[in-house]
């Protein structure tokens, strides 16, 4: 009999790739969305805007990535509260759910970030952040806290954190944005550069949130990160030799800092990230190196 997952966020980037990624094993999926009558075009996914509409039927696995874009807007208080609402009030209303049901999953894995471990202020960038570096008090440090512990508050669930780089894949409007300037030889590097870029394949992400579903003891947190230290800079450097472009010019931090203000740190600023708990339980990379994970987007899969 096949196994059901409930998913939220499944219309996402990273939820729209899973849910492809599970029906074709046979799972199936009933998926959490905002969109209102939304038709689905196979036969065993289903889709709900709310989870009362879910019928009793036994759940093994539930996927929270639920959470409106953190590039999107600037970050005003409205746009913060909007940010931190939807993460933390759809995982509080999944957990009530689950409670109400009487359901305990054989797992649930639920979204977080790298921003969890903030910025380095000094911009020394020395550090490698592990899934036991502590967070800080900056605001995308601060709403992934709160992120993952409303999900850790049930106790009694067996829920696994992921805390997700940049992800890259052909239809990732951040890629897209990035590559923009570049192919258009305008600019490349984003201040200096030298700030930490942590990435990692769509095709990983996947890869790796099945590796953690089959598992039959898990760590509670594993940062889904390609196991590759690389710099802003790196990543023009390798998209502009892969388009045979030379972009010109570097974007000033000080005019993106006026544009973004605090949002700024997003591109500007943050920490190098390590996926310990990934490579300590034997997870095999496909993309380890961003020379290998763009060729495969931007040439392999044209």
């Amino acid at each position: 009999m096949a196994k059901t997952i409930l998913m939220t966020g499944a219309s996402g980037l990273i939820g729209q790739h899973l849910a492809a990624y599970f029906l074709e094993q046979g799972y199936f999926i009933y998926a959490l969305t905002r969109q209102i009558n939304k038709i689905s075009t196979h036969p065993k996914l289903n889709w709900v805007n709310e989870f009362i509409e879910i019928p009793e039927v036994p759940l093994q696995y539930v996927i929270n990535l639920a959470g409106e874009s953190i590039g999107q807007k600037r970050w005003s208080a409205e746009r913060k509260q909007q940010l931190i609402e939807s993460r933390v009030e759809t995982t509080r209303a999944l957990y009530v759910f689950l409670k109400q049901r009487k359901l305990k999953p054989e797992k649930i894995i639920s979204g977080s970030a790298i921003g969890y471990y903030g910025i380095d202020p000094e911009e020394h960038w020395t550090a490698l952040c592990s899934e036991t570096s502590p967070a800080q008090a900056v605001f995308v440090s601060e709403l992934c806290q709160r992120w993952e512990n409303e999900a850790l508050s049930d106790t009694e669930q067996n829920t696994v954190i992921i805390r997700l780089g940049v992800v890259l894949a052909k239809n990732a409007p951040v890629l897209k944005q990035m590559l923009f300037p570049i192919k258009l030889n305008l600019f490349g590097k984003l201040g200096h550069g030298a700030q930490p870029f942590v990435w990692i394949h769509i095709q990983d992400v996947l890869a790796a949130i099945d590796f953690i579903l089959q598992l039959d003891h898990p760590e509670r947190i594993y940062n889904v990160v390609a196991p590759s230290h690389d710099t802003q800079a790196t990543f023009v450097h390798v998209a502009s030799q892969i388009l045979g472009k030379t972009p010109f010019f570097n974007f000033p931090s000080s005019i993106l800092n006026m544009i973004l203000g605090e949002q700024a740190q997003l591109v500007l600023n943050g920490q190098y990230v390590v996926p310990k708990a990934l490579l300590a339980q034997n997870f095999e990379f496909k993309f380890n190196t961003l020379n290998a994970a763009l060729t495969n987007l931007l040439i392999e899969s044209v």
